[in-house]
């Protein structure tokens, strides 16, 4: 790519300005005001509890723990995000172009990964653009290195901006040994700017490329975790639970000086004199040698030894799991998922009931995350139509797996009995069952290649068996008995 000399307008100076001091507040901001940096790392369990020195004795700084409950707070939801497909409207099969385009695109991993930046910092972005063929090209974005303003009238994003802390990306040789240059693409309406600085973020941008695509819209698509109506950037999943995780992390850190201070029993002596830690010659008694034996057995008839009772740690464990508990009944899981020793749950409905509050926390998200990914891809048919939005595009929808634990043998009854009663059509099976887009057509090729009179047989035989074995008055016998005479 050659030089460029040309410059940002005044206009998109300020704005990639703004946005890039608004990025560099969301990183280094505290925890509280949802700083990116430190949301990090507690997810990666690299943040420490703060502690008034007295309870960690000097030199026993290794014994801090951090336990990872945060990070359980955001993964035990994102585990159940995934993706199964995309239909043009509720009542129309799964699309197989939309989901060429998704699969194309890496999306069944990359669309983790979103979900997961999502549920952690508050948000995580989707860029949609060209590749060189000029087909969809559909990236995720860290909300660690990129940010995005909105409209506060039709609360659309009207800018955002990728930065990029390597030169190395930006084919321009000036700039290729620089440790401080900064490139940058600056999304506008209509246009995608690609630009460089030497130095910092504020001012002096060259302009490397300037790409008017005339999207519809910005291709920059957030995903945003609890948005409020006064706060649209979103809010950390592991909020509610870092508190109680700082809380715990203590009892445990006590807990491990009291295991290496007071577990074992402490012995005494009284009444000893430095010569009762000598042998014959005079040498004193190596330390270990003086506490296995020579401290029990001491020639001094005045010493007296014993021993202190070892400390009580239930008090510790039971901290632990209450702490556990808390943080269960904070973030709407079963008790398991935070309290270790947790009882395990008695049956199949109790497993359903404890998990009411998470399936619908996901089901919420699902709700959150689908529409983005449904703009997502009306950007790329947009693409691939050559700049125009096929009929019924508008009605796009995204299909979500089951966030919920039903196991397969009640799936199936399920859908066996909504079919024999006709209110699911056969060919609507697979999907009820949650199988994946590629089971289902492979299923849908095989129905095709079989004899539709032996389909039409078996399918008769299907329902007489069905209506046999559950007749309306609830008898399981083949014929009804009669009723009492009136």
């Amino acid at each position: 790519m050659a030089t460029s000399t040309e410059r940002l307008t005044a206009d998109e100076e300020r704005t990639l300005s703004r946005l890039y001091q608004r990025l560099i507040n969301s990183r280094t901001a505290s925890l509280r005001n949802g700083g990116l940096e430190v949301l990090g790392r507690y997810y990666d369990a690299d943040t420490y509890m703060r502690s008034i020195g007295l309870n960690v004795p000097p030199g026993y700084d290794a014994l801090r723990t951090v336990i990872a409950w945060p990070a359980q707070a955001a993964d035990t939801i994102e585990e159940r995000l995934d993706v199964e497909g995309f239909r043009t409207s509720a009542s129309d099969a799964p699309s197989e172009v939309l989901w060429d385009i998704w699969q194309a695109s890496g999306l069944d991993e990359e669309s983790q990964l979103a979900h997961a930046d999502a549920l952690i910092y508050g948000r995580a972005y989707v860029v949609v653009g060209t590749d060189a063929t000029g087909g969809p090209a559909i990236t995720v974005e860290s909300p660690l290195w990129m940010t995005h303003e909105r409209d506060p009238l039709t609360r659309q994003v009207r800018a955002a901006a990728r930065f990029i802390q390597d030169p190395g990306e930006v084919d321009l040789p000036e700039y290729a040994h620089s440790a401080t240059a900064v490139a940058a693409s600056l999304f506008l309406p209509g246009q995608t700017v690609q630009v460089v600085h030497e130095g910092g973020g504020a001012g002096g941008w060259t302009v490397v490329d300037r790409d008017a695509h005339g999207m519809p819209q910005i291709p920059v698509v957030p995903l945003v975790n609890r948005p409020r109506v006064a706060d649209r950037a979103g809010r950390s999943e592991m909020l509610r639970v870092i508190p109680v995780a700082d809380a715990c992390c203590r009892a445990i850190t006590n807990l491990q000086i009291a295991t290496e201070f007071q577990a074992v029993p402490q012995r005494y002596i009284l009444g000893a004199t430095p010569e009762d830690f000598e042998d014959a010659d005079g040498n004193k008694v190596p330390a270990w040698e003086a506490y296995l034996g020579r401290v029990w057995a001491l020639a001094n008839d005045q010493a007296k030894a014993g021993q202190f009772p070892a400390a009580e740690l239930r008090n510790f464990t039971d901290a632990i799991t209450q702490y556990g508990k808390l943080a269960a009944s904070l973030q709407g899981v079963p008790l398991s998922y935070f309290a270790a020793g947790a009882d395990n749950p008695t049956s199949a409905d109790a497993i359903r009931a404890e998990e009411a509050r998470l399936v619908k926390a996901c089901e919420r998200r699902q709700r959150a995350f689908g529409g983005p990914w449904e703009q997502v891809l009306r950007l790329a048919v947009w693409i691939t139509e050559g700049g125009n939005y096929p009929e019924g595009v508008e009605k796009l929808a995204t299909i979500w797996r089951d966030p919920s634990t039903p196991t397969m043998a009640a799936k199936a009854d399920y859908v066996s009995k909504m079919v024999a009663a006709q209110v699911f059509p056969p060919a609507y099976g697979p999907e009820a069952l949650g199988l994946p887009v590629s089971e289902q057509e492979r299923i849908a090729e095989l129905w095709q290649q079989a004899d539709p009179a032996s389909r039409l047989a078996d399918s008769l035989n299907r329902a007489t068996r069905t209506r046999t074995a559950q007749p309306d008055n609830g008898t399981t016998g083949e014929e009804a008995p009669d009723g009492p005479e009136r």
